[in-house]
């Protein structure tokens, strides 16, 4: 609650996190700070270095998503509450890198983004799914059956 009140100055998170990554000293320390503690009060965390090519659509604000540094989110995502999209740190592993996901893509409860995969535009990636494989453009990505669904089938 009190985080919320600090950022609120700054129109919204999303522009405080803009500051985390255009300053230092002093000041980048102050909008870090903030911008961690208001990650905190929502049980989520998402990386000032994340980057989105727009402010992505969290109908359930921030609410308990990971998304950590390096990863790259195109426009017009939507991003449901419990998602983790997450770098693989492992050097020795297959996955090592972060994920690439594109325009457009729709992502439920609960799924799970690992690694350096490539996720295509206009993807639906199911509830609780674990991706650690590319996804093509237009392609479903369902729970119940574990596969890739392309052209939404």
């Amino acid at each position: 609650m009190i985080a919320r009140i600090l950022v609120k100055p700054f129109g919204s998170v999303w522009n405080l996190k803009k500051l985390c990554m255009k300053k230092s000293g002093f000041f980048g320390s102050y909008f870090r700070f903030l911008y961690n503690w208001y990650q905190y009060e929502h049980g989520s965390a998402i990386s000032f270095d994340a980057k989105f090519a727009s402010v992505p659509i969290l109908p359930h604000g921030t609410k308990q998503i990971v998304i950590t540094s390096d990863v790259k989110i195109g426009k017009d995502c939507v991003i449901l509450q419990q998602v983790s999209i997450q770098a693989e740190t492992q050097e020795n592993s297959k996955l090592f890198g972060s994920p690439i996901i594109g325009d457009n893509c729709y992502i439920y409860p609960g799924a799970k983004i690992i690694g350096n995969i490539s996720i295509g535009n206009n993807v639906v990636i199911g509830a609780n799914v674990v991706v650690d494989v590319d996804v093509p453009d237009n392609s479903n990505f369902k729970c119940a059956q574990g596969t890739i669904v392309n052209n939404g089938n």
